[in-house]
């Protein structure tokens, strides 16, 4: 098992400034596994389901993006009087953009390991094999007229020309991610987190002409902690993320508050606490992110919304995205652990 531990530390940390398509949600901290393979699994919950909706830039004229995700994560310990426990999952995301309706379809299966390095420290390794695919609708592209005066300009936008170097409106192809998890909890249940994922390992070719460029492969770092306060009923989430697609990059950061209406039982995890959260983020050079959850018992909805605070936001009226999400957490059993 160091063995293998060892190999996939030093796959995730080789290459990383070879870091195009990235997912972005505005609730990343919801379902980290879909963003870095490293952390599925990693919560106090031993299995949890997470499904959302988001819908950008539906103010411009024609079809707005839509992005739709499913996760899914198991915890399993790794034999009975071991600390340490593996985690699986899957991850499923479908979008559309455009009025050709390009959809990109990406499944995965992220795997993980999880180390109890000591009684306040985790450390985790995961990989997430998959798929990744991507389609259009070549019928609904149109092309204005490149009359010069004596013929069409076949070099530029003319149909003939361009479906020349189309070999085809669809394509699959193997995708491989990354990522290391790593976690630190006070005495007073403050707890300290972080994690490195390399996403796009394989660079496959975006495959829809004989001259495919290859992906950019993904960098993706976060960082973030779960503050207690004086207050036993109120915590403070500061949050952060940065990703690194090839000459492109984005951070995300900002901070969320988790204010707990009716605590869980401290012998059982029957009687799980009710609470609610509210947060601000910024993206950088793109919008203000503002977000609102409210859970009771194993149930959690939640809401976000985008404000655009740059150059597009006067064709977007300042709406960037609205996105909503479900998630359920569950224990295999009753445990003498709180469930929050």
């Amino acid at each position: 098992m160091k063995k293998v531990i060892l190999t996939l530390i030093i796959v995730v940390s080789s290459n990383i400034f070879l870091a195009q398509q990235g997912y972005n949600s505005s609730l990343w901290n919801q379902a980290p596994s879909l963003l870095n393979a490293g952390a599925v699994a990693t919560g106090s919950e031993d299995y949890s389901f997470f499904t959302n909706c988001r819908l950008q830039y539906f103010m411009v004229d024609g079809s707005p993006m839509r992005t739709n995700t499913l996760s899914t994560e198991f915890k399993f310990s790794d034999g009975a009087y071991s600390k340490n426990n593996f985690g699986v999952g899957l991850n499923v995301i479908n979008d559309q953009s455009g009025d050709n309706k390009l959809m990109t379809t990406a499944i995965t299966i992220p795997l993980n390991y999880t180390i109890q390095l000591d009684q306040r420290n985790r450390f985790s390794v995961g990989v997430a094999p998959g798929l990744y695919m991507q389609t259009y609708n070549p019928s609904t592209l149109n092309w204005g007229s490149d009359w010069t005066g004596n013929g069409f300009n076949g070099n530029y936008g003319d149909p003939i020309y361009i479906n020349s170097n189309l070999s085809r409106s669809s394509y699959g192809s193997f995708d491989v991610n990354s990522g290391i998890f790593y976690q630190h909890t006070k005495r007073n249940k403050t707890r300290f987190y972080g994690g490195l994922a390399l996403n796009h390992m394989t660079r496959q070719k975006i495959d829809f002409s004989f001259n495919a460029d290859k992906m950019y492969m993904q960098m993706v770092v976060n960082a973030g902690a779960d503050i207690s306060t004086r207050r036993k009923d109120f915590r403070v989430q500061p949050q952060m993320m940065y990703f690194r697609n090839g000459p492109s990059n984005n951070l995300v950061l900002g901070v969320n508050c988790e204010t707990i209406l009716s605590s869980g039982s401290e012998i059982t995890t029957i009687n799980k606490s009710n609470t609610v959260s509210y947060g601000v983020y910024y993206r950088l050079n793109d919008a203000v992110i503002a977000s609102f959850s409210y859970k009771i018992k194993n149930f959690k909805i939640g809401i976000a919304f985008d404000a655009n605070v740059s150059r597009i936001s006067s064709a977007t009226s300042g709406i960037g995205a609205v996105e909503v999400f479900f998630k359920s957490i569950h224990i295999y059993g009753k445990k003498k652990t709180r469930l929050k």
